[in-house]
């Protein structure tokens, strides 16, 4: 079967009419690699058969993807806002919620405090990046989500 020979699982078989199969993988990043879900319907048609079939992205890579942009979403806003309070505190001297980050005791370490504004800055715009970039690749891989079903169906004989 030309499906299974292209990494495809079988899902659901109901012989001679429907077939649903899994294909792809969970850290596939483009519509030919992301997982799905394909599901042919055979029907006759005069003198030959139908196929009509449907993609769509699966569950588990639309979960991991929507969980990893809301822990980074949690992650980038807990960076900035430590970048701004110690931003604040630099600025003060007055202690603020992050400040004993560049204290100890008495001491005011005021280079680990930019140290640090500028490393959870950085670490927040690359977050940011990357919430854009999964944004972007969720887009493309559902708008394209039929091209291997298409690339296979023109493929069979």
């Amino acid at each position: 079967m030309l499906l299974l020979q292209k990494g495809c699982t079988v899902i659901v078989e109901e012989p001679p009419k429907f077939i649903s199969v899994k294909q792809g993988s969970v850290w596939g990043m483009s519509p030919r690699n992301a997982k799905k879900v394909i599901s042919c319907r055979l029907s006759s048609a005069g003198s030959g058969t139908r196929i009509a079939f449907s993609s769509t992205l699966a569950s588990d890579w639309k979960n991991l993807t929507i969980i990893g942009s809301a822990l980074s979403v949690i992650v980038a806003s807990l960076c900035w806002w430590i970048s701004v309070d110690l931003e604040g505190f630099v600025a003060t001297r007055q202690p603020t919620w992050w400040s004993w980050i560049a204290t100890s005791g008495n001491f005011v370490n005021l280079e680990a405090a930019r140290a640090f504004v500028s490393l959870t800055r950085e670490l927040a715009a690359f977050l940011g990046i990357v919430i854009f970039l999964e944004v972007i690749i969720y887009l493309y891989a559902k708008s394209r989500i039929d091209g291997f079903a298409e690339e296979t169906l023109k493929t069979m004989p």
